[in-house]
């Protein structure tokens, strides 16, 4: 969805599918969805400024979608599915789980410090928008749990650490990230990283080895 481009279809012949156009006005109104829920909140969105945006119309709009909601669900599943392929690339070329996890939070880091409007509707919008939204994004936060919970085989006890430590550890991560979009500084978003790494890796790696990692996370 990042890289949907709005705007018409041409007329004429096109020589596309019924399913090719569905696609491509589905794919147009998550990308203005996107762009409007940035630009003016959830709340204040309407399907109105969506077609208008999306160049689609209003009947097409409820063929693909039932609602306002559901229209922005999938949009935020994009973007989390977007952001996923993004952080398992980056981790997938280091080779130990310190470095995976500093990849994997600089590559979140870096997207979402060039998409500030993304930034925007995965971490604040999609939590405040419904009550369905807020689950979705939950969901995605707990899903992170599995990678960072491999840092237990970096201790000579695995269960040292409470059941609960991954997802305080991935609350606090997303509690600072969003503190910096919501004061508008999305921009600077890497220059977290050292911090964010040092409180990641402290758990796992004692908190000598995890400010070494993080002074070596604020050179590369």
């Amino acid at each position: 969805m990042p890289d949907a481009e709005l705007g018409p279809l041409p007329g004429g012949h096109h020589g596309l599918s019924r399913e090719q156009i569905a696609e491509s006005q589905r794919e147009r109104l998550l990308a203005a969805i996107a762009q409007v829920v940035a630009a003016n909140g959830y709340r204040q969105t309407t399907i109105t400024d969506v077609v208008k945006l999306a160049s689609v119309s209003t009947r097409d709009f409820y063929e693909l979608f039932e609602g306002k909601e559901e229209c922005f669900l999938a949009a935020f599943d994009a973007l989390r599915d977007h952001v996923e392929e993004l952080v398992r690339e980056a981790a997938a070329s280091e080779a130990d789980w310190p470095h995976q996890t500093i990849a994997a939070i600089r590559a979140a880091l870096e997207f979402f410090a060039a998409e500030p409007e993304f930034a925007r509707i995965c971490l604040i919008e999609s939590v405040s928008a419904t009550p369905r939204n807020a689950i979705r994004f939950r969901e995605a936060v707990l899903a992170c749990v599995p990678a960072l919970a491999q840092g237990r085989a970096e201790l000579d006890d695995p269960d040292s650490l409470l059941p609960k430590t991954e997802d305080a550890i991935i609350g606090g991560i997303v509690s600072m990230v969003t503190r910096a979009v919501v004061a508008g500084e999305a921009e600077s978003l890497p220059a977290l990283l050292p911090d964010l790494v040092d409180f990641a890796l402290a758990p796992y790696l004692g908190a000598e080895r995890a400010a070494e990692l993080a002074k070596e996370s604020s050179a590369a």
